[in-house]
């Protein structure tokens, strides 16, 4: 049930931030990271999107990882899931 309700959500807001992300006051970046914490919690397949985007794009992965660092708790742990994986 709390899938059902989730998924549809984090993805309004993830749209939404893209759309309010340019406006002069930033209030889409935290909508996104609200978004893709949202997806990564609730969906597998979000979360293996994710770490694939995190090893293409370096700038989104260190942007993720300075969200890790800047946070506690459940939030940290979810994202911390979604670091790629790296040989060695």
């Amino acid at each position: 049930m709390w899938r059902i309700v989730t998924i549809p959500v984090a993805l309004v807001l993830l749209v939404a931030g893209a759309i309010l992300a340019p406006t002069p006051i930033p209030v889409g970046v935290p909508l996104m990271a609200l978004a893709i914490f949202l997806l990564i919690g609730s969906s597998k397949f979000a979360l293996r999107s994710v770490r694939r985007l995190r090893r293409r794009w370096r700038g989104l992965d260190q942007a993720l990882t300075r969200l890790e660092t800047r946070t506690a708790g459940t939030i940290a742990r979810t994202f911390r899931r979604s670091r790629p994986h790296r040989p060695g």
